[in-house]
């Protein structure tokens, strides 16, 4: 099995139990089935997507193994690693492992900010913990400064990290990566929904969109019909464009993050006919009303493809 393949990596939501800490089995096994069933190349557990940051370490092991023993081998699972700092993520990434996952998305420390130097060995002690190959999660979002591309080809060139998952949002930088890359044997996926085919002609290897988990034929048509601009293409982008919409249904009392990741479970959940699911506390969970916004982009969206 090719554990970073080129295509679509689905970012998977977490679809958690009433008490919003663990996972519920039976709904992520539908949701794994789905996307298969849609043709996509590989699935990422507890990434951003998959509430990384909120749920507690036996919640993040009972999800990964939840999703590799649905996965069962069809299709590579990544395992979403970080903590406050190295030794975290070293477990994180220990954890994701003996959970079943076939790689590790690893983040930089959460909590301090640290120079290029520091990075570099923070990399590599999550890669030597493990002998799964180590994707470098680039989200500057999320974390206290974006990985340089200085520091991305030397982990690259050095043997430290197999690839990168670039949700910079910065289309520039990512292509001008992928062409200091283009004689190693790096993959470089992109992870934002806007700019998908735009990403595939600049030459990433792949995508991780957040809203494949929605709809996951749409990624997919771009990754078949990459860089030619045609109607299927055009379409499958469309489609994303239309359901960004659910980021503005209203979520009183929420910040970002609770309506984001809210808004995709919630039209996931409406995708596959499941159950409203809640967010991992102290996020926000999902009220009927919102849910019901969320419903109506996700059926204009389907729609368009």
């Amino acid at each position: 099995m090719n554990v970073l393949p080129d295509g679509v990596v689905t970012p998977l939501v977490t679809f958690l139990d009433e008490a919003g800490t663990r996972p519920r089995a039976d709904h992520l096994k539908v949701l794994v089935e789905a996307q298969i069933a849609a043709g996509v190349h590989g699935l990422l557990a507890i990434g951003s997507t998959g509430e990384v940051g909120s749920l507690d370490a036996d919640g993040r092991r009972a999800t990964v193994r939840t999703v590799a023993d649905a996965a069962a081998g069809r299709v590579p699972v990544w395992a979403g690693a970080g903590g406050l700092g190295t030794l975290d993520t070293v477990q994180a990434a220990r954890d994701g492992v003996d959970a079943g996952a076939n790689a590790v998305l690893a983040l930089q420390p959460l909590f301090f900010d640290c120079s290029d130097d520091e990075l570099y060995e923070h990399f590599a002690a999550v890669a030597a913990a493990v002998d799964v190959p180590v994707i470098a999660y680039n989200v500057p979002v999320r974390t206290p400064r974006a990985l340089s591309q200085p520091l991305q080809e030397r982990l690259v060139r050095d043997g430290v990290i197999a690839g990168i998952k670039d949700s910079s949002g910065d289309l520039a930088s990512g292509r001008l990566l992928c062409r200091a890359l283009a004689d190693t044997a790096a993959k470089v996926y992109s992870g934002g929904e806007l700019t998908l085919d735009s990403a595939l002609a600049a030459g990433f290897h792949g995508i991780v969109p957040g809203f494949a988990n929605i709809l996951p034929g749409s990624a997919v048509t771009l990754w078949e019909h990459a860089g030619s601009n045609d109607k299927e293409s055009l379409a499958a982008q469309d489609s994303y464009l239309e359901l960004f919409g659910i980021l503005s249904a209203e979520l009183p009392g929420s910040g970002f993050p609770a309506r984001a990741i809210g808004a995709i479970k919630c039209a996931t959940a409406t995708a596959l006919g499941l159950p409203v699911p809640r967010s991992t506390p102290p996020l926000t969970t999902p009220t009927a009303e919102f849910s019901a916004a969320v419903a109506a982009v996700v059926r204009r969206a389907a729609e368009r493809t």
